[in-house]
C-alpha cells in the first residue's frame, strides 16, 4: 500500500475512535422519562407478584375441590353399589 492510503486508513481509524468515544449525556427530560419507566416497571412487577400469589391460592383451592369431588364420587359409587 502506498503511504497516502495508509495515512488515510489510519486517520479514519483514529477518527472513528474519537467519535465513538464521545457520549451524549441525558438531559432532565430523558432522566424523568427513565424514572417514570422504572416506576412503571416496579409497579408491574409488584402486580405480577400479587397475581402469581393469587394464582397459587386458586390452584390450591382447585386441588382441594378436585379431591373433595373425587371423594364424593367414590362415596356415590359405593352407595349405588350397595343399592343394587
Amino acid at each position: 500500500m502506498s503511504k497516502s492510503i495508509r495515512a488515510i486508513v489510519l486517520s479514519m481509524i483514529v477518527l472513528s475512535f474519537l467519535f465513538a468515544g464521545c457520549t451524549r449525556y441525558a438531559n432532565e427530560e430523558e432522566l424523568k422519562t427513565l424514572e417514570d419507566k422504572q416506576a412503571a416497571v416496579k409497579k408491574a412487577e409488584s402486580k405480577l407478584s400479587e397475581i402469581k400469589k393469587e394464582r397459587r391460592s386458586l390452584e390450591t383451592k382447585l386441588a382441594d375441590a378436585q379431591t373433595e369431588l373425587k371423594k364424593a364420587e367414590e362415596e356415590k359409587s359405593a352407595v349405588e353399589s350397595r343399592l343394587k
